[in-house]
Protein backbone atom coordinates (compact mmCIF):
# COMPACT_ATOMS: atom_id res chain seq x y z
CA UNK A 1 0.00 0.00 0.00
CA UNK A 2 1.51 3.34 -1.12
CA UNK A 3 -0.50 5.38 1.36
CA UNK A 4 1.50 6.25 4.48
CA UNK A 5 -1.37 6.59 6.91
CA UNK A 6 -4.36 4.29 6.53
CA UNK A 7 -6.85 2.06 8.29
CA UNK A 8 -7.54 -1.66 7.65
CA UNK A 9 -10.25 -4.04 8.83
CA UNK A 10 -8.90 -6.81 11.01
CA UNK A 11 -9.55 -10.46 10.26
CA UNK A 12 -11.87 -10.53 13.27
CA UNK A 13 -13.66 -7.45 11.99
CA UNK A 14 -14.17 -8.94 8.53
CA UNK A 15 -15.58 -12.15 10.02
CA UNK A 16 -17.97 -10.24 12.31
CA UNK A 17 -19.16 -8.00 9.45
CA UNK A 18 -19.81 -11.02 7.20
CA UNK A 19 -21.72 -12.73 9.98
CA UNK A 20 -23.73 -9.56 10.66
CA UNK A 21 -24.60 -9.28 6.95
CA UNK A 22 -25.72 -12.93 6.77
CA UNK A 23 -27.79 -12.91 9.96
CA UNK A 24 -29.08 -9.36 9.73
CA UNK A 25 -27.91 -8.55 13.27
CA UNK A 26 -25.58 -5.49 13.12
CA UNK A 27 -22.46 -5.33 15.23
CA UNK A 28 -22.08 -2.54 17.77
CA UNK A 29 -18.92 -0.44 17.48
CA UNK A 30 -18.57 1.34 20.81
CA UNK A 31 -14.97 2.47 21.52
CA UNK A 32 -11.90 4.10 20.00
CA UNK A 33 -8.46 3.45 21.45
CA UNK A 34 -5.21 5.32 20.81
CA UNK A 35 -1.67 4.17 21.40
CA UNK A 36 1.88 5.43 21.18
CA UNK A 37 3.18 2.34 19.32
CA UNK A 38 6.03 2.10 21.83
CA UNK A 39 7.44 5.34 20.40
CA UNK A 40 7.04 4.45 16.68
CA UNK A 41 4.44 4.94 13.98
CA UNK A 42 2.98 1.50 13.38
CA UNK A 43 2.06 -0.44 10.26
CA UNK A 44 -1.57 -1.65 10.44
CA UNK A 45 -1.85 -5.45 10.31
CA UNK A 46 -5.14 -7.30 9.68
CA UNK A 47 -4.07 -10.04 12.08
CA UNK A 48 -3.90 -7.62 15.04
CA UNK A 49 -6.21 -8.20 17.99
CA UNK A 50 -4.93 -5.22 20.01
CA UNK A 51 -2.84 -2.08 19.62
CA UNK A 52 0.92 -2.28 19.93
CA UNK A 53 0.81 -0.10 23.07
CA UNK A 54 -2.59 1.28 24.02
CA UNK A 55 -2.58 4.43 26.16
CA UNK A 56 -6.27 5.34 26.16
CA UNK A 57 -9.64 3.80 25.28
CA UNK A 58 -13.02 5.53 25.56
CA UNK A 59 -16.52 5.57 24.08
CA UNK A 60 -17.16 6.87 20.58
CA UNK A 61 -18.70 10.33 20.49
CA UNK A 62 -20.16 10.02 17.00
CA UNK A 63 -20.61 7.19 14.48
CA UNK A 64 -22.12 7.89 11.07
CA UNK A 65 -22.10 7.07 7.36
CA UNK A 66 -20.08 9.40 5.15
CA UNK A 67 -22.52 11.53 3.12
CA UNK A 68 -20.21 11.54 0.10
CA UNK A 69 -19.35 7.84 0.22
CA UNK A 70 -22.11 5.54 1.56
CA UNK A 71 -19.61 2.70 1.94
CA UNK A 72 -17.56 4.64 4.51
CA UNK A 73 -18.24 4.58 8.24
CA UNK A 74 -16.77 7.49 10.21
CA UNK A 75 -16.13 7.27 13.95
CA UNK A 76 -15.14 10.29 16.02
CA UNK A 77 -13.92 10.70 19.57
CA UNK A 78 -12.91 13.79 21.56
CA UNK A 79 -9.95 13.43 23.92
CA UNK A 80 -10.44 16.04 26.66
CA UNK A 81 -7.67 18.35 27.81
CA UNK A 82 -7.41 16.43 31.08
CA UNK A 83 -6.02 13.37 29.25
CA UNK A 84 -2.62 13.30 27.59
CA UNK A 85 1.08 13.36 28.14
CA UNK A 86 1.80 10.92 25.28
CA UNK A 87 2.19 10.70 21.50
CA UNK A 88 -0.53 9.26 19.26
CA UNK A 89 0.93 6.87 16.68
CA UNK A 90 -1.86 4.30 16.31
CA UNK A 91 -5.66 4.08 16.57
CA UNK A 92 -8.13 1.20 16.90
CA UNK A 93 -11.88 0.62 16.67
CA UNK A 94 -13.53 -1.85 19.14
CA UNK A 95 -17.01 -3.38 19.40
CA UNK A 96 -19.08 -3.93 22.55
CA UNK A 97 -17.30 -7.26 23.15
CA UNK A 98 -13.79 -5.72 23.02
CA UNK A 99 -13.05 -7.16 19.57
CA UNK A 100 -10.62 -5.06 17.51
CA UNK A 101 -12.63 -4.31 14.34
CA UNK A 102 -10.23 -1.91 12.53
CA UNK A 103 -6.73 -0.64 13.16
CA UNK A 104 -4.79 2.28 11.67
CA UNK A 105 -1.60 4.28 12.06
CA UNK A 106 -1.58 8.01 12.80
CA UNK A 107 0.72 10.95 12.10
CA UNK A 108 2.94 11.53 15.10
CA UNK A 109 0.87 13.83 17.31
CA UNK A 110 1.66 14.81 20.87
CA UNK A 111 -1.36 15.12 23.15
CA UNK A 112 -0.57 17.25 26.21
CA UNK A 113 -2.67 17.17 29.35
CA UNK A 114 -4.09 20.01 31.43
CA UNK A 115 -1.08 20.35 33.67
CA UNK A 116 1.07 21.31 30.68
CA UNK A 117 1.07 24.83 29.26
CA UNK A 118 -0.10 23.72 25.82
CA UNK A 119 -3.01 21.53 26.87
CA UNK A 120 -5.86 21.19 24.37
CA UNK A 121 -8.86 19.12 23.39
CA UNK A 122 -8.06 16.61 20.64
CA UNK A 123 -10.60 15.08 18.22
CA UNK A 124 -9.76 11.72 16.64
CA UNK A 125 -11.48 10.63 13.43
CA UNK A 126 -11.28 7.08 12.06
CA UNK A 127 -12.67 6.03 8.65
CA UNK A 128 -13.37 2.42 7.57
CA UNK A 129 -14.76 1.14 4.29
CA UNK A 130 -17.35 -1.67 4.40
CA UNK A 131 -19.50 -3.43 1.81
CA UNK A 132 -22.71 -3.11 3.80
CA UNK A 133 -23.15 -0.24 6.25
CA UNK A 134 -26.35 -1.86 7.55
CA UNK A 135 -24.14 -4.46 9.21
CA UNK A 136 -23.02 -1.79 11.73
CA UNK A 137 -25.34 -0.27 14.29
CA UNK A 138 -24.95 3.53 14.02
CA UNK A 139 -25.73 4.35 17.63
CA UNK A 140 -23.67 5.74 20.50
CA UNK A 141 -24.41 6.96 23.97
CA UNK A 142 -22.87 10.42 23.63
CA UNK A 143 -25.37 13.28 23.83
CA UNK A 144 -22.88 16.09 23.43
CA UNK A 145 -22.85 18.00 20.18
CA UNK A 146 -19.53 19.60 19.36
CA UNK A 147 -20.38 22.55 17.12
CA UNK A 148 -16.71 23.35 16.68
CA UNK A 149 -13.78 21.15 17.60
CA UNK A 150 -10.28 20.51 16.47
CA UNK A 151 -9.58 17.17 14.84
CA UNK A 152 -6.75 15.45 13.04
CA UNK A 153 -7.44 13.00 10.21
CA UNK A 154 -4.73 10.72 8.71
CA UNK A 155 -4.10 11.62 5.08
CA UNK A 156 -1.70 10.38 2.39
CA UNK A 157 0.42 13.55 2.65
CA UNK A 158 0.35 13.45 6.45
CA UNK A 159 -1.12 16.98 6.59
CA UNK A 160 -3.40 18.06 9.39
CA UNK A 161 -6.79 19.51 8.57
CA UNK A 162 -8.72 21.58 11.10
CA UNK A 163 -12.39 22.46 10.68
CA UNK A 164 -15.61 22.50 12.58
CA UNK A 165 -18.19 19.77 12.22
CA UNK A 166 -20.69 22.32 11.00
CA UNK A 167 -18.33 23.52 8.28
CA UNK A 168 -17.75 19.97 7.07
CA UNK A 169 -21.47 19.15 7.00
CA UNK A 170 -22.35 22.45 5.30
CA UNK A 171 -19.71 21.89 2.62
CA UNK A 172 -20.94 18.36 1.88
CA UNK A 173 -24.56 19.50 1.79
CA UNK A 174 -23.71 22.35 -0.58
CA UNK A 175 -21.90 20.01 -2.97
CA UNK A 176 -24.73 17.47 -2.99
CA UNK A 177 -27.29 20.24 -3.58
CA UNK A 178 -25.27 21.63 -6.45
CA UNK A 179 -24.91 18.19 -7.98
CA UNK A 180 -28.62 17.48 -7.70
CA UNK A 181 -29.45 20.81 -9.35
CA UNK A 182 -27.02 20.15 -12.20
CA UNK A 183 -28.20 16.62 -12.96
CA UNK A 184 -31.63 16.42 -11.34
CA UNK A 185 -31.32 12.63 -10.96
CA UNK A 186 -34.09 11.27 -8.70
CA UNK A 187 -33.78 8.20 -6.51
CA UNK A 188 -34.62 4.95 -8.25
CA UNK A 189 -37.83 3.08 -7.43
CA UNK A 190 -39.34 -0.21 -8.56
CA UNK A 191 -41.12 1.66 -11.34
CA UNK A 192 -38.71 4.50 -12.25
CA UNK A 193 -35.03 4.92 -13.07
CA UNK A 194 -32.68 6.95 -10.90
CA UNK A 195 -29.88 6.80 -8.34
CA UNK A 196 -29.71 3.57 -6.36
CA UNK A 197 -27.61 2.50 -3.39
CA UNK A 198 -25.92 -0.92 -3.44
CA UNK A 199 -26.48 -3.43 -0.66
CA UNK A 200 -24.75 -6.79 0.03
CA UNK A 201 -27.33 -8.02 2.53
CA UNK A 202 -29.28 -11.15 1.56
CA UNK A 203 -32.13 -10.75 4.04
CA UNK A 204 -33.08 -7.12 3.37
CA UNK A 205 -36.67 -6.21 2.41
CA UNK A 206 -35.75 -2.81 0.96
CA UNK A 207 -37.00 -1.95 -2.51
CA UNK A 208 -34.88 1.19 -2.89
CA UNK A 209 -31.46 -0.50 -2.96
CA UNK A 210 -29.83 -2.88 -5.43
CA UNK A 211 -28.05 -6.16 -4.66
CA UNK A 212 -24.31 -6.40 -5.25
CA UNK A 213 -22.65 -9.38 -6.97
CA UNK A 214 -21.51 -10.44 -3.54
CA UNK A 215 -25.13 -10.66 -2.32
CA UNK A 216 -26.11 -12.64 -5.42
CA UNK A 217 -23.30 -15.14 -4.81
CA UNK A 218 -24.33 -15.61 -1.18
CA UNK A 219 -27.89 -16.34 -2.24
CA UNK A 220 -26.67 -18.77 -4.90
CA UNK A 221 -24.50 -20.61 -2.38
CA UNK A 222 -27.44 -20.95 0.01
CA UNK A 223 -30.08 -21.75 -2.61
CA UNK A 224 -31.62 -25.19 -3.19
CA UNK A 225 -29.53 -27.18 -5.63
CA UNK A 226 -30.74 -27.68 -9.17
CA UNK A 227 -31.76 -30.99 -10.72
CA UNK A 228 -28.69 -33.13 -11.22
CA UNK A 229 -26.66 -31.40 -8.51
CA UNK A 230 -25.33 -33.40 -5.59
CA UNK A 231 -26.94 -32.64 -2.27
CA UNK A 232 -24.69 -32.82 0.78
CA UNK A 233 -25.48 -32.62 4.47
CA UNK A 234 -28.26 -34.12 6.54
CA UNK A 235 -31.82 -34.38 5.19
CA UNK A 236 -34.45 -33.60 7.82
CA UNK A 237 -38.03 -34.80 7.31
CA UNK A 238 -40.87 -32.56 8.45
CA UNK A 239 -44.38 -33.69 9.34
CA UNK A 240 -45.31 -33.28 5.66
CA UNK A 241 -42.52 -35.65 4.68
CA UNK A 242 -40.46 -36.12 1.53
CA UNK A 243 -42.56 -36.84 -1.54
CA UNK A 244 -41.33 -38.89 -4.51
CA UNK A 245 -43.54 -38.65 -7.61
CA UNK A 246 -43.89 -41.36 -10.27
CA UNK A 247 -44.58 -40.76 -13.95
CA UNK A 248 -48.08 -42.24 -13.63
CA UNK A 249 -48.94 -39.68 -10.90
CA UNK A 250 -48.58 -42.25 -8.10
CA UNK A 251 -46.28 -41.15 -5.31
CA UNK A 252 -44.43 -42.41 -2.25
CA UNK A 253 -44.04 -40.13 0.76
CA UNK A 254 -41.53 -40.67 3.56
CA UNK A 255 -42.88 -38.99 6.64
CA UNK A 256 -42.62 -38.92 10.43
CA UNK A 257 -45.31 -38.64 13.08
CA UNK A 258 -44.38 -38.79 16.74
CA UNK A 259 -42.18 -41.84 17.21
CA UNK A 260 -43.28 -43.39 13.90
CA UNK A 261 -41.56 -43.31 10.51
CA UNK A 262 -43.82 -44.30 7.61
CA UNK A 263 -43.76 -45.10 3.89
CA UNK A 264 -47.09 -43.81 2.55
CA UNK A 265 -48.18 -44.79 -0.99
CA UNK A 266 -50.65 -42.69 -3.00
CA UNK A 267 -52.64 -44.42 -5.75
CA UNK A 268 -53.63 -41.85 -8.38
CA UNK A 269 -56.33 -44.13 -9.86
CA UNK A 270 -58.24 -44.50 -6.61
CA UNK A 271 -57.12 -41.13 -5.18
CA UNK A 272 -56.33 -42.86 -1.88
CA UNK A 273 -53.26 -42.98 0.34
CA UNK A 274 -52.23 -45.87 2.58
CA UNK A 275 -49.31 -46.62 4.84
CA UNK A 276 -47.28 -49.55 3.56
CA UNK A 277 -44.34 -49.80 5.95
CA UNK A 278 -43.95 -48.30 9.43
CA UNK A 279 -41.11 -48.16 11.92
CA UNK A 280 -42.10 -47.67 15.55
CA UNK A 281 -39.06 -46.38 17.44
CA UNK A 282 -40.72 -46.90 20.84
CA UNK A 283 -41.41 -50.58 20.17
CA UNK A 284 -38.37 -50.92 17.86
CA UNK A 285 -40.35 -52.88 15.26
CA UNK A 286 -41.06 -52.68 11.53
CA UNK A 287 -44.71 -53.16 10.53
CA UNK A 288 -46.19 -53.97 7.11
CA UNK A 289 -49.52 -52.22 6.51
CA UNK A 290 -52.06 -52.84 3.71
CA UNK A 291 -49.70 -55.25 1.92
CA UNK A 292 -50.98 -58.45 0.28
CA UNK A 293 -47.63 -60.10 -0.39
CA UNK A 294 -44.12 -59.70 1.03
CA UNK A 295 -41.15 -61.09 -0.89
CA UNK A 296 -37.47 -61.42 -0.10
CA UNK A 297 -35.11 -62.04 -3.03
CA UNK A 298 -38.15 -62.49 -5.31
CA UNK A 299 -39.55 -65.22 -3.06
CA UNK A 300 -42.82 -64.80 -1.21
CA UNK A 301 -42.35 -65.06 2.54
CA UNK A 302 -45.75 -63.74 3.68
CA UNK A 303 -48.90 -63.52 1.61
CA UNK A 304 -52.60 -62.78 1.99
CA UNK A 305 -54.25 -65.59 3.93
CA UNK A 306 -51.20 -66.33 6.07
CA UNK A 307 -51.60 -65.74 9.76
CA UNK A 308 -51.39 -62.02 10.38
CA UNK A 309 -51.40 -61.16 6.63
CA UNK A 310 -54.79 -60.20 5.24
CA UNK A 311 -56.69 -62.17 7.92
CA UNK A 312 -57.12 -61.85 11.66
CA UNK A 313 -57.53 -65.61 12.10
CA UNK A 314 -55.03 -66.89 9.56
CA UNK A 315 -55.48 -69.65 7.04
CA UNK A 316 -57.74 -72.49 8.21
CA UNK A 317 -55.90 -75.32 9.90
CA UNK A 318 -58.09 -78.12 8.63
CA UNK A 319 -55.60 -80.88 9.35
CA UNK A 320 -52.05 -80.13 10.41
CA UNK A 321 -50.87 -83.56 9.26
CA UNK A 322 -51.70 -82.75 5.63
CA UNK A 323 -50.47 -79.15 5.29
CA UNK A 324 -47.30 -78.76 3.24
CA UNK A 325 -47.51 -75.25 1.72
CA UNK A 326 -45.28 -72.72 3.47
CA UNK A 327 -47.02 -70.19 5.67
CA UNK A 328 -48.58 -69.62 9.05
CA UNK A 329 -51.84 -71.44 9.89
CA UNK A 330 -54.19 -71.12 12.83
CA UNK A 331 -57.10 -73.07 14.26
CA UNK A 332 -59.84 -71.77 16.51
CA UNK A 333 -62.28 -73.85 18.58
CA UNK A 334 -64.97 -73.88 15.88
CA UNK A 335 -64.67 -76.89 13.57
CA UNK A 336 -60.87 -76.86 13.47
CA UNK A 337 -58.93 -80.05 14.09
CA UNK A 338 -55.48 -80.07 15.62
CA UNK A 339 -53.26 -83.15 15.89
CA UNK A 340 -55.54 -85.97 17.07
CA UNK A 341 -52.69 -88.47 17.01
CA UNK A 342 -50.94 -86.38 19.69
CA UNK A 343 -54.05 -85.68 21.73
CA UNK A 344 -54.93 -82.24 20.40
CA UNK A 345 -58.59 -82.20 19.37
CA UNK A 346 -60.78 -79.47 17.93
CA UNK A 347 -61.39 -77.91 21.34
CA UNK A 348 -58.01 -76.17 21.41
CA UNK A 349 -56.43 -73.26 19.62
CA UNK A 350 -53.25 -74.13 17.76
CA UNK A 351 -50.74 -72.64 15.33
CA UNK A 352 -48.71 -74.33 12.62
CA UNK A 353 -45.69 -72.76 10.89
CA UNK A 354 -44.40 -74.38 7.71
CA UNK A 355 -41.00 -73.51 6.21
CA UNK A 356 -39.41 -74.90 3.07
CA UNK A 357 -39.94 -75.13 -0.67
CA UNK A 358 -43.64 -74.32 -0.55
CA UNK A 359 -44.50 -77.09 -3.00
CA UNK A 360 -46.56 -80.22 -2.37
CA UNK A 361 -43.71 -82.15 -3.96
CA UNK A 362 -40.99 -80.52 -1.87
CA UNK A 363 -39.49 -80.72 1.58
CA UNK A 364 -40.67 -78.65 4.52
CA UNK A 365 -40.21 -78.33 8.26
CA UNK A 366 -43.35 -78.09 10.41
CA UNK A 367 -43.55 -76.41 13.82
CA UNK A 368 -46.76 -76.98 15.77
CA UNK A 369 -47.76 -75.08 18.93
CA UNK A 370 -50.97 -75.98 20.78
CA UNK A 371 -51.84 -73.20 23.18
CA UNK A 372 -54.56 -74.19 25.64
CA UNK A 373 -52.68 -77.30 26.70
CA UNK A 374 -49.68 -75.29 27.73
CA UNK A 375 -46.78 -73.78 25.77
CA UNK A 376 -45.52 -76.83 23.89
CA UNK A 377 -43.57 -76.91 20.63
CA UNK A 378 -43.47 -79.93 18.34
CA UNK A 379 -41.59 -80.22 15.04
CA UNK A 380 -40.98 -82.68 12.24
CA UNK A 381 -39.85 -82.83 8.61
CA UNK A 382 -42.14 -83.89 5.76
CA UNK A 383 -41.37 -84.80 2.17
CA UNK A 384 -44.01 -85.23 -0.56
CA UNK A 385 -46.69 -85.82 2.11
CA UNK A 386 -45.66 -89.48 2.16
CA UNK A 387 -42.43 -89.42 4.09
CA UNK A 388 -43.52 -87.91 7.39
CA UNK A 389 -41.11 -88.04 10.29
CA UNK A 390 -42.35 -88.43 13.82
CA UNK A 391 -43.28 -85.33 15.80
CA UNK A 392 -40.54 -84.39 18.29
CA UNK A 393 -41.32 -82.17 21.25
CA UNK A 394 -38.83 -79.43 22.19
CA UNK A 395 -37.78 -78.86 25.77
CA UNK A 396 -39.17 -75.62 27.26
CA UNK A 397 -39.45 -74.19 30.75
CA UNK A 398 -43.02 -75.45 30.87
CA UNK A 399 -42.19 -79.11 30.13
CA UNK A 400 -38.64 -79.42 31.38
CA UNK A 401 -39.81 -81.61 34.29
CA UNK A 402 -40.87 -84.22 31.78
CA UNK A 403 -37.28 -84.58 30.57
CA UNK A 404 -35.14 -83.79 33.67
CA UNK A 405 -35.34 -85.93 36.84
CA UNK A 406 -36.76 -84.08 39.85
CA UNK A 407 -34.53 -82.69 42.57
CA UNK A 408 -33.12 -85.40 44.83
CA UNK A 409 -32.89 -88.24 42.27
CA UNK A 410 -29.29 -89.60 42.22
CA UNK A 411 -27.64 -89.62 38.79
CA UNK A 412 -24.36 -91.32 37.79
CA UNK A 413 -21.61 -88.89 36.70
CA UNK A 414 -18.35 -90.12 35.06
CA UNK A 415 -16.10 -87.35 36.40
CA UNK A 416 -14.21 -86.66 39.61
CA UNK A 417 -16.11 -83.39 40.25
CA UNK A 418 -19.88 -82.74 39.95
CA UNK A 419 -21.08 -80.23 37.31
CA UNK A 420 -22.37 -76.76 38.18
CA UNK A 421 -25.77 -76.94 39.91
CA UNK A 422 -25.24 -80.47 41.31
CA UNK A 423 -23.88 -81.94 44.55
CA UNK A 424 -22.03 -85.20 45.15
CA UNK A 425 -23.94 -87.86 47.06
CA UNK A 426 -21.34 -88.09 49.80
CA UNK A 427 -23.45 -88.00 52.99
CA UNK A 428 -22.82 -84.28 53.64
CA UNK A 429 -25.32 -82.08 55.53
CA UNK A 430 -27.80 -80.12 53.38
CA UNK A 431 -28.11 -76.33 53.72
CA UNK A 432 -31.91 -76.11 53.95
CA UNK A 433 -32.03 -72.34 53.34
CA UNK A 434 -29.87 -72.61 50.22
CA UNK A 435 -31.38 -75.87 48.87
CA UNK A 436 -34.98 -76.10 50.19
CA UNK A 437 -36.12 -78.59 47.53
CA UNK A 438 -33.19 -80.89 48.23
CA UNK A 439 -33.78 -80.69 51.99
CA UNK A 440 -37.42 -81.56 51.42
CA UNK A 441 -36.41 -84.69 49.48
CA UNK A 442 -34.15 -85.95 52.32
CA UNK A 443 -35.94 -85.64 55.65
CA UNK A 444 -32.83 -86.30 57.75
CA UNK A 445 -31.09 -83.22 56.21
CA UNK A 446 -28.22 -85.25 54.74
CA UNK A 447 -27.26 -86.29 51.28
CA UNK A 448 -27.17 -90.07 50.72
CA UNK A 449 -23.70 -91.54 50.79
CA UNK A 450 -23.48 -93.35 47.47
CA UNK A 451 -19.74 -93.12 46.95
CA UNK A 452 -18.63 -96.22 45.11
CA UNK A 453 -15.19 -94.94 44.19
CA UNK A 454 -12.14 -94.45 46.34
CA UNK A 455 -12.27 -90.66 46.72
CA UNK A 456 -9.24 -90.82 49.06
CA UNK A 457 -10.92 -93.32 51.42
CA UNK A 458 -8.65 -96.29 50.58
CA UNK A 459 -11.67 -98.40 49.66
CA UNK A 460 -10.85 -99.47 46.17
CA UNK A 461 -12.60 -102.36 44.57
CA UNK A 462 -11.32 -105.83 45.44
CA UNK A 463 -9.59 -106.03 42.07
CA UNK A 464 -7.61 -102.88 42.94
CA UNK A 465 -9.21 -100.66 40.26
CA UNK A 466 -10.76 -97.23 41.03
CA UNK A 467 -14.46 -96.70 40.52
CA UNK A 468 -14.89 -94.45 37.44
CA UNK A 469 -18.12 -92.58 38.29
CA UNK A 470 -19.89 -90.84 41.17
CA UNK A 471 -23.53 -90.19 42.06
CA UNK A 472 -24.83 -86.62 42.00
CA UNK A 473 -28.13 -84.85 42.74
CA UNK A 474 -29.51 -81.52 41.41
CA UNK A 475 -28.99 -78.73 43.97
CA UNK A 476 -32.14 -76.59 44.40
Amino acid sequence: MNQTYYTVLTQKGIALLDNATSLGVPIKITQIAVGDGNGNITTPDATQTELVHEVRRAAIDKLFVDNENPCQIIAEQVIPETDGGWFIHEIGLFDDKDNLIAVGNYPATYKPNIIEDSSRTQMIRMVIIVDNTEAIELKNDSTEVFAARQYIEPRADATQTAATQKYVNDTITAKITAHEKSTNHPNATTSAKGFVQLNSAINSKLETQAATPRAVKKVYDKAVKRAGDTMTGQLTLSSKGLKINNDNNDSMTLMTSGDRYSHVFYDAKTNRSARKLDYDSTENIWQFKNVNDVTINDKSVLKAGDYGIGSTEGAPLSNANDILLTGFYGADIVNRSGLPDLGFDNNHYSTLAVYGSGSIYGHVEQFFAPTLKGPRILSRSVFNLTDKKKWIESVTEANVDRFVPPVGVPLPWPKSKPPVGYLECNGANIDAEKYPKLAYAYWDGKLPDLRNWDNSRNKDRPDGKDITFMYIVKAE
